[in-house]
């Protein structure tokens, strides 16, 4: 009897060194694309998450209104008292910034600690008007963690108009 020996496909795709000759620098990109791949899988367990990194640099998210008569702006900041918070108002934008400060601590025994945390984060926001507001008729209210800011419309400017003679 006689065997006939299959032939069997080995490690390297039939085709492989084909394509290889005729562009040699594939090669050169897959292993980019792996340690590309590779670096950033490596980095990722050593640097913070996007969450923890946005959560302290968070900017508060606002909503502007024009209601007719004023346009009102709610801003969420939770967890701040109005003394953390300053608002500025030009004829044509709102300025809304905040500090927030907060420290945890479980017990001292006299510097050798066994937690103590320190948080510190800030925001600014500036918010262009559409039309000029009277700065000193703004209302400002802080309640449930959501500020809200009043801004009076200033009258329209009078249009003066003035007839030109053709000479």
């Amino acid at each position: 009897m006689i065997r006939r020996r299959e032939k069997k496909e080995g490690l390297v795709p039939r085709g492989y060194w084909e394509s290889t000759l005729a562009n040699p620098m594939a090669v050169m990109s897959n292993m980019d694309r792996i340690f590309d791949d590779f670096r950033s899988e490596w980095e990722s367990l050593f640097l913070p998450s996007r969450n923890f990194v946005s959560d302290l640099t968070r900017a508060p998210l606002v909503d502007l209104a024009d209601n007719g008569k004023e346009y009102v702006v709610k801003a969420e900041v939770p967890g701040l008292n109005k003394d953390d918070l300053t608002i500025e108002v030009t004829e044509n934008s709102v300025e809304i910034s905040g500090e927030t400060k907060a420290e945890e601590k479980e017990e001292d025994k006299s510097k050798g600690y066994i937690r103590r945390e320190r948080r510190y984060s800030s925001f600014y926001r500036s918010l262009p008007l559409p039309e000029s507001v009277l700065t000193d008729k703004v209302d400002a209210e802080l309640k449930d963690g959501v500020l809200t800011v009043k801004l009076p419309k200033a009258a329209p400017p009078e249009k003066k108009t003035k007839k030109i003679s053709v000479k």
